[in-house]
């Protein structure tokens, strides 16, 4: 009996003890096991505003043209509680100007789209990003688009998208006029010329509408044209820098550009006037067969031209002598961040861009009408006849020359060729003012990056 109530009694003490310490065990057992299933909030090594500056950029499978980066932009700060990205849409005709105009008195944002413009990079607006970069990042990204935004061994940006330009083509006019598409969306330029003359019909007093084979449109920042110019080998800038659109390729190239408008007659009437909306309506309304357009009118034309009811291919550009269908592009999209006294900051900026411009999101581009500037997106449009045709023929364009004052240059080229259009000014002439005009630029014709 003793050993019985023995063991009772200690039955009994650890019940009491149980009473009064069970609850309190209990409750941090209870918090632990809950605190190790909650989802834990990274900490955000810096907090604050990040300015973020950017173009519009229409997707076509729904009109928007802030939805995609508004959308990242909730993604960041929701992933880096404390961060704040105050975004600031730039106007496609005067951002450039506003950027640069900011950058020269201090008043830049923290992020812009200018991790490819040589204005930027050499004028030292930009931090270098090469320590935020992976190796699987470098080894990902195309040769070329790594040029792009590099600098005295240094990389100032990283490229999100590629953009081109390609001929559309309408295929009922095409048929209509019995004329054949382009074998494989590739002529000679004689072949090219030939096609827009059978082309070009003018209307009649029954209530025919006239049609032309060709419109485009001639404004700063866009190089739809210049497969016309370049055809016979003609180029801006050559490899050492030097100013080129001086020579017999280069006068050939205007003469071509000349002569489909005031000697074949080929052209839309308002050729060189009209801007680019303008112009490409007149393809839209089948006013003419073949359209010197940008790539993006490719998907445009698919998900958002459906009243139209448009039939249409794409082609090269036609092939001179330079035997290729070459062109000048401002090929690359890219990111940079500009000057920052906080390496904190400077590093969430980083951290910012390359979340926009992850591969993961490449399949987006095809909103867009964009091409990715990764090895690991050369698929992307593989399924799509019109636009991998596009995408091969990156390979043909040029970048814009690495000179600062490259957009003055352009500007001249562009009022020049307007003249030409638009009042018949000689080639000759257009060559000799241009060669003239530009001349400030390149002193003793040696490169510039200072």
């Amino acid at each position: 009996m003793t050993i019985k109530r023995a063991v009772t009694l200690f039955l009994c003490i650890i019940i009491i003890i149980y009473i009064f310490t069970g609850p309190v065990l209990f409750k941090r057992y209870a918090v632990d096991y809950k605190n190790s299933y909650e989802p834990k909030t990274e900490e955000a090594e810096w907090k604050g505003i990040i300015s973020f500056w950017d173009y519009p950029n229409l997707d076509t499978t729904n009109g928007s043209r802030l939805g995609w980066i508004e959308k990242r932009i909730r993604e960041f700060e929701k992933n880096n509680p404390g961060v704040y990205i105050e975004f600031r849409p730039l106007s496609a005709e005067e951002g450039r100007t506003t950027l640069m105009a900011a950058s020269k008195i201090g008043a830049a944002p923290d992020i812009a789209p200018v991790g490819s413009d040589w204005f930027f990079i050499a004028s030292g607006f930009l931090e270098p990003l090469d320590e935020y970069i992976t190796e699987e990042d470098k080894m990902d990204f195309k040769e070329d688009a790594l040029e792009a935004v590099s600098f005295q061994g240094s990389i100032y940006g990283l490229p999100w998208a590629a953009r081109g330009y390609t001929l559309l083509l309408n295929k009922k006019i095409f048929e209509e006029r019995g004329i054949e598409l382009p074998q494989n969306g590739q002529w000679t330029y004689s072949e090219f010329v030939e096609c827009l003359k059978n082309l070009t019909f003018e209307g009649g007093r029954r209530g025919t509408e006239s049609i032309y084979g060709i419109n485009g449109h001639i404004d700063l920042g866009s190089y739809n044209v210049s497969g016309i110019l370049m055809c016979d080998g003609a180029q801006f800038v050559d490899n050492q820098g030097n100013y080129a659109f001086n020579g017999p390729e280069a006068l050939r190239g205007l003469q071509k550009l000349y002569d489909l408008k005031h000697k074949y007659k080929v052209t839309h009437p308002q050729f060189g006037e009209i801007n680019k909306n303008q112009a490409f309506i007149t393809f839209l309304q089948g006013k003419c067969a073949v359209f010197l357009a940008d790539a993006w009118m490719v998907p445009y034309i698919r998900n958002m031209a459906g009243n139209y009811n448009l039939e249409f291919t794409v082609a090269d550009y036609p092939i001179g002598d330079a035997e290729i269908p070459m062109y000048l592009n401002d090929i690359y999209y890219s990111y940079g961040v500009l000057k920052q006294e906080d390496p904190q900051k400077r590093k969430m900026c980083a951290k910012f861009i390359k979340y926009i411009t992850d591969k993961s999101f490449t399949e987006d581009l095809t909103k867009f009408g964009y091409f990715s500037p990764r090895k690991s997106g050369d698929l992307l449009y593989v399924q799509d006849e019109e636009m991998q045709r596009i995408s091969e023929n990156l390979n043909y364009a040029q970048a814009l020359p690495n000179n600062k004052n490259w957009q003055e240059i352009n500007a001249v080229i562009q009022y020049n060729i307007k003249e030409m259009l638009v009042y018949e000014k000689s080639p000759e002439e257009v060559l000799e003012d241009i060669n003239r005009q530009i001349s400030k630029y390149f002193p003793e014709n040696s490169r510039d990056n200072d």
